[in-house]
């Protein structure tokens, strides 16, 4: 059951319109290159440190 799943790209038009639509956007911020280079992954923890689980050798 391997499904295979294809996506449409967006024509060089459409990704003109978002652009500009994003250009028009006064809340919206374009990080320079070093800005985008600090950016870290974001990780949720699902548990406190100290309820991490230990292996019964601990």
């Amino acid at each position: 059951m391997n499904e295979v799943f294809k996506f449409a790209r967006n024509t060089p038009e459409e990704e003109a319109e978002i652009q500009r639509g994003i250009d028009m956007d006064p809340t919206t911020y374009v990080l320079s290159d070093e800005e985008f280079a600090q950016l870290r992954p974001f990780v949720r923890r699902t548990f406190k440190p100290e309820e991490q689980a230990t292996t019964p050798d601990e």
